[in-house]
């Protein structure tokens, strides 16, 4: 077994010992990408947890298989790829011209409650998160993080030890967005894009340049 490998196992390994002693029962999700994505990726989406109030039994725990979850799962009852968070999230994507299967997309505290205030032991589940995420950034060294939320943003902001921090106007009333700098690359925060869907939003346009600066495709711009 070949050390990324081992690594992948391991981890899944110590997810599943922390999610049976965290008190909560509906599972949990580490990825929406496939398990390589742990040793290298040049791109990080991280959202704060899994949501929803049941177990989906088609849902990979650790990682997928292949492909993203933003492609090929079914969400909420849309079809498959077109949950509005979904859609959301692949159009990024195509504006940073990476593929969705090789971002390293996950959630920050893996094991899933209907929201946070309903989160079992959050403190030990929130810690437990934070320390696996720091090994993971450490090990797959992206140059572009991105955090999805506020809560998520003030995690990784202090997590990356992000520095010169700027908000970005988002036209959208007085949603901002956060662009810094880490040791090795850029901190990118987002508000929720279930919430708000300012990718192809014209008047968002120009905060998501300011944003991504350096790192959209310059052939495909936000429309």
């Amino acid at each position: 077994m070949d050390d990324e490998s081992s690594y992948a196992e391991a981890l899944q390994k110590r997810i599943e010992d922390a999610y049976v002693k965290s008190g909560n029962s509906l599972g949990w999700r580490l990825l929406a990408s496939p398990a390589h994505v742990v040793n290298h990726a040049g791109i990080a989406l991280l959202g704060l947890h899994p949501g929803g109030r049941v177990r989906p039994a088609d849902h990979a725990e650790f990682a997928m298989a292949s492909g993203s979850a933003y492609e090929v799962e079914q969400w909420a009852n849309h079809p498959a790829g077109q949950n509005p968070l979904q859609v959301q999230v692949r159009t990024l994507f195509e504006l940073l011209d990476v593929r969705p299967e090789d971002v390293l997309a996950g959630n920050l505290v893996p094991f899933r409650s209907p929201n946070i205030a309903s989160l079992q032991n959050s403190k030990a589940a929130f810690q437990f998160g934070e320390q696996i995420w720091d090994e993971i950034l450490n090990r797959a060294r992206p140059n572009l993080v991105i955090g999805m939320g506020r809560q998520t943003r003030e995690i990784l902001i202090r997590l990356l030890g992000v520095k010169e921090a700027v908000s970005v106007p988002l036209g959208w009333g007085n949603i901002t967005g956060t662009r810094g700098i880490f040791a090795g690359g850029v901190f990118v925060g987002l508000p929720h894009l279930s919430r708000f869907r300012i990718m192809g939003r014209s008047e968002s346009i120009p905060g998501i340049k300011a944003l991504f600066e350096g790192h959209m495709n310059s052939s495909a711009r936000p429309a």
